[in-house]
């Protein structure tokens, strides 16, 4: 099972990291649709596509403005026959009936603020359940953060287990430990280094340290931090060899690791 992380970065796109975007191809699964799914045209596999929102903020949903360019791109280079003039044309309904059959998950909270802003593009929009069935037999469920109205994902088949945390502040008593146990890989949210933890907690967010103890306490196999400040100062590469002390299994996303869990 593969995720390629299209974009690892926080509130705004860098030329480091575009914002929140997380894709398992062979199931055709985006975890959040920020700024990296504009990436997401190469790494298609299937014809449509099922989108999972963790909540409404624009550096995890704005990149939805793309995913008619990603069918595209995608219908273009795929094509079988010669190019000609009507090529652009059939490229285009192609792509708008991609999008159309879209399935686009989030909260009732999330979907009331999303809908409006996107009705253009006409996507499929669901309700997000509390388990969602996936393809080859797997299972996503949503859990709440305990932070506003954002929700946290674990995806589950036979062998491989995945849990995506993101905009939430990592603690030992957090209401989504339980769901994420023993997973195989653990992608957090890590806003900050260990010198700004008071600040992190203060904007909603979590510190190398405290994350690097909540994958210790839940048992995972494997961390890897996501949603970096944009802020070059305010980087968590000083904190690896310190976590790596709490849970020697972490490492920094970057935008086009390709991670087999």
């Amino acid at each position: 099972m593969k995720l390629v992380l299209l974009g690892t970065g926080g509130f705004t796109p860098t030329e480091q990291a575009q914002t929140a975007c997380f894709m398992l191809p062979e199931m055709g699964i985006l975890l959040d649709a920020g700024t990296g799914l504009y990436r997401a045209s190469s790494h298609l596999q299937t014809p449509d596509l099922d989108i999972y929102l963790s909540h409404a903020h624009g550096d995890h949903t704005s990149g939805l403005t793309y995913l008619f360019s990603a069918y595209f791109l995608d219908e273009i280079n795929t094509l079988t026959q010669e190019v000609n003039e009507h090529t652009p044309a059939v490229a285009v309904e192609q792509a708008n009936r991609r999008m159309h059959a879209t399935r686009v998950h989030a909260t009732q909270t999330a979907l009331a603020e999303l809908t409006p802003k996107f009705a253009p593009s006409q996507f499929d929009w669901r309700v997000l359940q509390t388990e969602e069935r996936l393809p080859c037999g797997g299972k996503l469920t949503s859990f709440n953060l305990g932070h506003h109205d954002e929700v946290g994902f674990r995806l589950d088949w036979p062998g491989h287990s995945l849990a995506y945390v993101t905009d939430t502040i990592a603690r030992p008593d957090a209401v989504y430990l339980e769901p994420i146990r023993g997973v195989d890989l653990l992608v957090h949210e890590c806003n900050g280094p260990n010198r700004l933890a008071q600040m992190m907690t203060n904007i909603g967010h979590s510190y190398t340290a405290a994350v690097a103890e909540v994958a210790a306490q839940v048992e995972a196999k494997r961390l890897v931090l996501v949603h970096k400040c944009p802020v070059q100062e305010w980087s968590v590469d000083e904190d690896m060899e310190s976590a790596r002390v709490i849970f020697p299994a972490v490492e920094i996303g970057n935008d086009g690791m390709e991670i087999e869990f």
